[in-house]
C-alpha cells in the first residue's frame, strides 16, 4: 500500500486554541475534523512536513520513538502551551525514507533532534485528534524545488514497496505574511487570492513542474505586497 491519503492545511497558531483569538481557526478546525482521516482512511502512519523544520543541506526525518512536541512560538497566550499533542513515532519508516532519498541521489538522513514544531501539530490535533497514530516528521531545504520534487518522488517510490497505510500532511502558507494579517473572514486581498488560485489550479492539475517553477514575483500582478 502507498499512499492513502494526502492534504496540504494551514498551521497557524490560532487552530490551537481559537477561543483566545476570538474564534479565529473556527471554521479551520472544522474543516479539519470534517476529513475524519482516521476513521476513512485508518493510518498505519502520517508523515508531515512543516515549513518551520528547515535542514540545508541535507534532509532529515525524525526517526525517534516519541517526537518531541515543541512550542516555537512567542508573544501568544499561555493557555497555547498547555495544549499536548505527543504520538509516537515510526522509526523504521523514517530509516526507510532517509534510505529512500539517498538512493535517488539526495542528501538524507535520520536523526531524533527536532521533532514536531507548532507547524505539524497544530493541525495535527484535528487532522488526527487523539495523537494515537504514529508521525514521522520531514525537513524542508531552502533550495531548488526540484530537490523537493526528487524526494517526494522517492518517498513514493519506497512508500509503495510497503505495507502500511500512510497518510501525507504537508502544512503552511502559500502566501505568508503577518503585516496582512486580518482575522476579519470577510477581509480580501485580491493579490495573494489570485497567487492562492494559480497554486491551487496547479495542485489539481497534477503539474508538479509547472508547481515547483512557480514564482510570484515573475507573474504580472502587484507582488511586491506579497
Amino acid at each position: 500500500m502507498t499512499i492513502v491519503y494526502a492534504a496540504y492545511a494551514p498551521n497557524a497558531p490560532f487552530l490551537i486554541a481559537p477561543a483566545e483569538f476570538g474564534g479565529v481557526g473556527t471554521e479551520a478546525n472544522r474543516a479539519l475534523d470534517g476529513l475524519r482521516v482516521i476513521e476513512r482512511f485508518r493510518p498505519d502512519t502520517i508523515v508531515v512536513s512543516s515549513p518551520h523544520w528547515v535542514t540545508d543541506p541535507v534532509f532529515r526525518v525524525h526517526a525517534g520513538a516519541r517526537p518531541r512536541q515543541l512550542y516555537d512560538f512567542s508573544g501568544f497566550p499561555p493557555a497555547l502551551s498547555r495544549v499536548r499533542y505527543e504520538p509516537p513515532g515510526d522509526a523504521e519508516l523514517a530509516g526507510r525514507l532517509a534510505e529512500a532519498g539517498r538512493r535517488a541521489g539526495l542528501a538524507a538522513e535520520t536523526t531524533e533532534d527536532w521533532g514536531l514544531d507548532h507547524g505539524a501539530w497544530a493541525p495535527l490535533l484535528h487532522f488526527a485528534s487523539g495523537a494515537s497514530v504514529p508521525v514521522v516528521p520531514i525537513s524542508i531545504l531552502r533550495r531548488n524545488p526540484s530537490l523537493h520534487l526528487r524526494w517526494g518522488r522517492a518517498m513514493r517510490t519506497i512508500l509503495e514497496e510497503e505495507g502500511r497505510r500512510v497518510v501525507f500532511l504537508a502544512t503552511g502558507s502559500i502566501v505568508h505574511n503577518f503585516g496582512r494579517f486580518d482575522p476579519d473572514p470577510r477581509a480580501s486581498w485580491p493579490e495573494a487570492e489570485a497567487v492562492e488560485r494559480e497554486m491551487v489550479e496547479r495542485i489539481l492539475a497534477r503539474d508538479s513542474t509547472a508547481l515547483g517553477a512557480f514564482d510570484a514575483r515573475k507573474t504580472p500582478r502587484k507582488s511586491a505586497a506579497l
